[in-house]
């Protein structure tokens, strides 16, 4: 049917020239040459039908070039819708915006993250509740074997309960690192805010290079509430951690094998005790190394408060006992004092100072008669780093 409609047209058109020709030839041809003739038209129709079936060619290609550059401007449209799927104004110059792109891709961390009444925004600064955390997890990991939140599920979660929550649901072993605490006074300038209860398991999670802090980050802030944003880069890292997702590098990521200090090398230069809080800290100038959990003096014998200086230092030292004379040697295993002595008060007579102790149990209470209980491992590692005059201050 395009044939025809296309021949005709020709007829009308541009055959018409040919027509007008051939009539003025006709008019001048003698009649013995007709069969000339006859091969000269049979020669003219067969152009036309060439010039008709190239003419419908023509045609079929002008007719579905527009519909090739539909299907090319629906491609492209459709790769800008993807691109700008999830455009959120909030998130254009966001340090976390690539990480909560990424992790948007998980169609079911997307239904909770992204709200549909959110506006094109994605709130990345705002805080998140324990409920939600709880619920981003059982998304983003599903193990059955972690523990679960399921207190206080409508206030806000802090950083270190995330921390420990993904650490949880990776398996990461929090007991791996021998002195947690240690590891993670070199690694964060906020270290001694992190609760007792989280320290393995961010110290562990940090080891892995899975913690990241914006603006600084050797600043932790463990206390404050998480945010969106915040969470979204942590869940995003846990998941690449598991080979779920491609790995994503951030300048404001830890490095887990650059620390802020060489720790072997720094001297202690101040000791400060918190009698309620039964700790000591140990500085280097202002820069707090560990704290260490001790026993304190017992009613009536009180550890002496105010500011001293170490006067003695004793490895394995030897122990009398101030009523009775007794005196128990050096060595033993039922020594008091363990196997250090760092002794930073006396009145001529008696004596106060750190020391060890067979009872490991005392540690954390009131307990001694005057002087610092430690773990024997701790005080060892304590006397390596003092000398005689270093500062010593006790507060109740």
């Amino acid at each position: 049917m395009i044939l025809i409609h296309s021949y005709l047209k020709l007829r009308s058109g541009k055959c018409g020239v040919y027509s007008k020709s051939l009539t003025r030839y006709q008019g001048n041809i003698q009649p013995k040459f007709m069969g000339k003739r006859s091969q000269n038209l049979q020669n003219l129709l067969s152009s036309f039908v060439r010039v008709a079936i190239a003419t419908n060619v023509f045609a079929f290609i002008s007719l579905n070039l527009p519909h090739q550059s539909n299907i090319a401007w629906a491609k492209n449209l459709d790769t800008t819708q993807t691109s700008s799927r999830f455009l959120f104004i909030d998130l254009q110059n966001h340090w976390s915006r690539k990480f909560v792109e990424g992790l948007l891709s998980n169609q079911a961390l997307s239904n909770l993250l992204v709200t549909p009444d959110s506006l094109n925004q994605f709130q990345p600064d705002r805080s998140i509740t324990r409920a939600e955390l709880a619920n981003l997890l059982e998304i983003a990991f599903a193990n059955r074997n972690a523990s679960k939140i399921t207190t206080r599920l409508n206030d806000p979660a802090t950083k270190a309960e995330a921390l420990v929550a993904i650490a949880s649901q990776l398996n990461l072993n929090s007991k791996a690192y021998k002195t947690p605490q240690t590891y993670l006074l070199s690694m964060y300038r906020d270290a001694l805010k992190i609760p007792d209860y989280a320290i393995p398991a961010i110290a562990t999670i940090t080891q892995q290079g899975l913690v990241t802090n914006y603006p600084d980050p050797r600043i932790l802030a463990p206390t404050n509430a998480i945010t969106k944003g915040e969470l979204a880069v942590l869940l995003y890292q846990a998941l690449a951690y598991q080979k779920k997702l491609p790995a994503m590098g951030s300048p404001y990521t830890i490095n887990p094998n650059r620390q802020l200090w060489d720790r072997e090398l720094m001297q202690v230069t101040r000791l400060e005790v918190s009698i309620s809080k039964r700790k000591v800290t140990a500085f280097h100038g202002e820069i707090a190394l560990k704290t260490y959990p001790v026993a304190v003096g017992k009613e009536g014998w009180g550890t002496p408060i105010g500011n001293h200086r170490v006067l003695q230092t004793i490895e394995y030292p030897a122990w009398q006992n101030p009523f009775t004379g007794d005196v128990i040697p050096s060595k033993d295993p039922e020594n008091p004092l363990g196997d250090r002595w760092i002794g930073f008060w006396t009145d001529g007579k008696d004596w106060s100072g750190f020391h060890g102790t067979p009872n490991r149990a005392s540690v954390g209470q009131a307990a001694s008669h005057g002087c610092i209980r430690m773990y024997n491992e701790d005080v060892r590692e304590l006397f390596s780093q003092v000398t005689v005059g270093t500062i010593v201050r006790v507060s109740p």
